[in-house]
């Protein structure tokens, strides 16, 4: 799942379009380690299905809370 946080689509020409991304980099930080902790969340649970959204919930509170982050 690939999400796009901050993103617009401008038109570049009639035919073309291409993405203008707004993210920092820090947010873009922030996004890569609570999807590792999700993932490193669904093998400890032995990679079960079922369950994305709960540990990826998991995950965001947890580095979160790591990184001093409301």
């Amino acid at each position: 799942m690939v999400l796009r946080r901050n993103s617009t689509i401008t038109a570049k020409s009639k035919s073309t379009s291409r993405i203008k991304n707004t993210s920092s980099t820090k947010d873009l930080d922030l996004y890569s380690l609570i999807q590792k902790r999700a993932y490193e969340l669904y093998e400890k649970r032995g990679a079960t299905h079922g369950n994305d959204w709960a540990d990826w919930f998991e995950a965001e509170r947890q580095v979160k809370r790591e990184l001093g982050i409301r």
